[in-house]
Order: C-alpha cells, then sequence, then structure tokens
C-alpha cells in the first residue's frame, strides 16, 4: 500500500477510535446507572449526571489514539490472530484507565464527582467496542477489495525490472501482484495496451529513461486515458534523507525533497497545542512567575529577564527570554571560562559556573528559568517541543553544515536532548543526533509523548545544571 495512502486510514482510525473510546466512557455511565447494585460499587443515587465526567475527554480524546498507537494497533496488513489485537487492545485500554485513574487521584477530584463503578466499566466496554470497530474496519477493507492483490505490470530495462520483481516479492504485504512486465525499447505501443487489456492491469510502474520520453509519454496517456494508475519511478535522483513528494506549482508537475516534517493536519494540531499550552501555562503561573521575578529584582537588581539573540527556524534570528540565572557581567566573562567549557563542539556549558546566582542556581535546577520562554511560544517563534535554540553566535561557528539541519523545525522548550539526560551529554554531535531523531521520526503524538516524559525529569532536576 502507498505510504500517504496508510497513513490517510491511520488518521481517519485516529479520529474514528477517539469517538469510539468516548461513547464506551458515555455508555459505562448509561450500565452503571441501569445495572443492579454490585458490591463495591456507590449506589446509583451517587453517581451524578454523564456531565460530571466531560473533563475526562480532555484525556481520552488525545491519549486514546495515542496509547493504540504505541500497541501498534493500526498496523497493515492486520495481525492473522484476533488474540493477538485483542491484546493490543486491552493494553492500550487499560494503560488509558491507569492514566485516568492517575490524574483523578493527582488531581484530588472527589468521589462523588467520579463513580468508581462508571471507570470499571469503562474497560470492558471500551475494549469491546474497540473490538468491534476493528471487526467493522477489516469488513470493510476486506469488501473494498484492499485485501485482494492489485494487478501491475512493470515498464522498464531488464535490469530495473528485476530489481522491482524482488522488491515486490519480498514484501507481500502491499497486496501486489505482477501480470506483465514491458520494455519501451523493444516493445511497441500495440503490445503495451495488448498486455493492458488482457490482463486487466490496475497500476503500470515505469522507469524514466530520457530516451524514450515520449514512448513513455505516450503510453502514460493510455493509462490516463484507460483509468489505470501510473506510477513512476523516481529513483533515478538518490536522496539519503529527504523524503520525494509530489506536487504542482503553476502547473507543473514537481518532485519535492524534504527532510522537515510536512504533515499538514498534525502540524496544526501542533500549532493549536502550542499556543493554547503556552496560554494556559502563563495564565495558570503567572503569579509565581511574578514572585520569582520580584525575588530576583529585590536580589540582584535589573534586569530581571535575561534576553539573547537565538536562532530559530532556517537560522532567522529572534529574541529569546529566560529569567536572569547569572551576573550582569556574564556574557563578557564567558571567553574567559572558554577553557573550563565541558561540552564538546561550538556549545559552551559548565558545571558550578561562577557567573551564576544562588537563586538561579535553584532555577536552573528546576527549569522555572525557561518559562518566559512561553512567551515566545505565544508569539510563534518557539514551540513547546523542538531542538532548543542556540545562540546565533554559536551556529555561526557549526564546522559541519549538516548541523544546520536542526534548524530546519522551530525551536522548542524540550526535546529529545531533555528527556535523555540534558547537560549530563558531553558531546555537541550527540546532541545533535538526538535533534535528528526528533525530526527525522517526528508525529504530533511523539511530541505529546516528549511533553510527558519531560514532566518528571523537570521535577527531578535529572541533568539540569
Amino acid at each position: 500500500m502507498l505510504r500517504k495512502r496508510q497513513q490517510f486510514y491511520y488518521q481517519i482510525l485516529q479520529c474514528i477510535d477517539a469517538a469510539v473510546l468516548t461513547g464506551a466512557l458515555a455508555l459505562a455511565h448509561w450500565l452503571r446507572l441501569h445495572l443492579p447494585n454490585i458490591s463495591g460499587m456507590e449506589p446509583t443515587w451517587e453517581l451524578g449526571p454523564l456531565g460530571n465526567y466531560l473533563w475526562l475527554l480532555g484525556i481520552i480524546l488525545p491519549a486514546g489514539p495515542l496509547l493504540l498507537e504505541v500497541q501498534d494497533f493500526y498496523r497493515i496488513p492486520f495481525p492473522q490472530s484476533r488474540w493477538v489485537v485483542l491484546g493490543r487492545v486491552v493494553r492500550a485500554v487499560f494503560y488509558l484507565w491507569l492514566l485516568l485513574l492517575g490524574v483523578i487521584v493527582f488531581l484530588r477530584i472527589p468521589a462523588e464527582n467520579v463513580s468508581r463503578g462508571v471507570l470499571l466499566l469503562f474497560i470492558p466496554v471500551a475494549v469491546c467496542l474497540m473490538m468491534v470497530r476493528d471487526a467493522a474496519f477489516r469488513l470493510w477493507y476486506v469488501r473494498q477489495g484492499l485485501v485482494r492483490a492489485k494487478r501491475i505490470m512493470l515498464c522498464g530495462s531488464t535490469s530495473q525490472r528485476a530489481h522491482w520483481r524482488k522488491m515486490i516479492e519480498t514484501h507481500p504485504d502491499h497486496n501486489l501482484a505482477i501480470y506483465a512486465e514491458i520494455d519501451l525499447h523493444q516493445d511497441t505501443s500495440s503490445q503495451f495496451m495488448e498486455a493492458l487489456h488482457r490482463h486487466s492491469i490496475e497500476i503500470v510502474l515505469f522507469e524514466i529513461n530520457p530516451a524514450i520520453l515520449s514512448e513513455i509519454n505516450g503510453a502514460m496517456k493510455v493509462c490516463e486515458s484507460e483509468g489505470i494508475e501510473s506510477w513512476v519511478s523516481a529513483d533515478f535522483i538518490t536522496t539519503t534523507l529527504a523524503r520525494r513528494e509530489f506536487d504542482e506549482f503553476l502547473g507543473q508537475p514537481l518532485i519535492v525533497f524534504r527532510t522537515a516534517p510536512n504533515a499538514a493536519w498534525q502540524l496544526l494540531l501542533k500549532g493549536m497545542m502550542d499556543r493554547c499550552g503556552a496560554f494556559l501555562l502563563l495564565l495558570i503561573t503567572g503569579p509565581f512567575l511574578l514572585l520569582i521575578a520580584l525575588a530576583i529584582r529585590v536580589s540582584y537588581g535589573s534586569p530581571v529577564l535575561f534576553t539573547q539573540m537565538r536562532s530559530g527556524r532556517h537560522g532567522r534570528p529572534f529574541v529569546m527570554y529566560k529569567f536572569r540565572t547569572m551576573v550582569n557581567t556574564a556574557e563578557q566573562k564567558q571567553e574567559e571560562l572558554a577553557a573550563f567549557n565541558e561540552m564538546g563542539g561550538p556549545v559552551f556549558k559548565m558545571s558550578n559556573d561562577p557567573r551564576v546566582t544562588p537563586l538561579g542556581k535553584w532555577l536552573r535546577r528546576t527549569s522555572l528559568d525557561e518559562f518566559p520562554q512561553l512567551w515566545n511560544v505565544l508569539r510563534g517563534e518557539m514551540s513547546l517541543v523542538g531542538p532548543r535554540p542556540l545562540p546565533v553566535r554559536e551556529t555561526e561557528k557549526f564546522s559541519d553544515y549538516t548541523q544546520r539541519r536542526r534548524l530546519s523545525v522551530k525551536p522548542g522548550l524540550t526535546c529529545l536532548w531533555q528527556i535523555a539526560g540534558r547537560n549530563e551529554i558531553k558531546d555537541f554531535s550527540d546532541w545533535v543526533r538526538l535533534d535528528l531523531e526528533y525530526i527525522d521520526h517526528w508525529s504530533f503524538w511523539g511530541d505529546l509523548r516528549i511533553l510527558l516524559k519531560t514532566i518528571p525529569v523537570v521535577l527531578w532536576g535529572r541533568g539540569a545544571k
């Protein structure tokens, strides 16, 4: 199956599953309301209306599909055994239930607002509904003919056809069956059309050969007129990291090579999460941040905030804000401390930095000095998750130009570097490797995972200096 088509199914199923899990919560409430009292459950008059449980959707809607994805539930082709599917669903629902329970305990939600019986019934109800959804999708998938192998014709040189044949034979899960092979360098257009009709071909895979472009163009027009899919192999241009995508510009077809994420709907969700999350965090922590600012002002005078030009996306400079944790002359003294740099590469990191104030050490250990950057996130200059923005002077010292690829996405408050050890990582190349790993495997759900893993790292101060 083509990657984009497979991703489309994933996204649709994730939206459906979020709705199914929402329905499971409502059904669990309805069942508890109408089932007779069971030992260990509260009386039905203490159940409370369904509206008391709607806040749980803020956890179920994003976390449910995420946990199912982590359990490899969306894999196509499907596992042969339904027990495998059931195991994945049970694990995902159980982890979701533990997450709900943990949030309820952490927020100290009163028992009269959330029924134990509803939460207990949510597990079997959600598992049953998810298995019904899975069975329904499997049935639709089969009836749409997506399981049946599609008839494909290979159109290219002998060596290229042999390469394609080997790839298709070693990946039977892509549901392609080779029914014909044609070389337009030797075979005529009438032979091409005769093979199309005799084998009821559904897909033709073309190799681009500059010597016979007119013949290839004619064959593709035949496919177009008969409604047959034409796949054009673009391996005549080789790249190591960039993903190839077809697009159109001013009516002209293009092959676009990208290394940065381009999942439009996921990037839209990421932008919404950034702005909404930054606004809510500033709103919630605002009074506490004002106290920190006052403590800095009283203890060390002005300025309260440290501002510095940092490199944003594609290296565009912007002003980044932090609570001041060093003496006012810190920038001037950095050259004097260059010999004590503990980070290999252009970045300066030092344990027991003498420029850091006592209050600054506590702010750094708790990462509270970074909270003013929520304003940068709100302004769209940064993201909640992304490679940490470096000072402009440090990015100008990059000796390896490939390290600038970390600048291809918006910088963030936290990333893989923070949850993998932060300042315990001593080599800048390892830092860049983690940033590039984040970029190459980026997804919205991955951002949520990083945010969740950042919480204990910040609370325990692991790797902070």
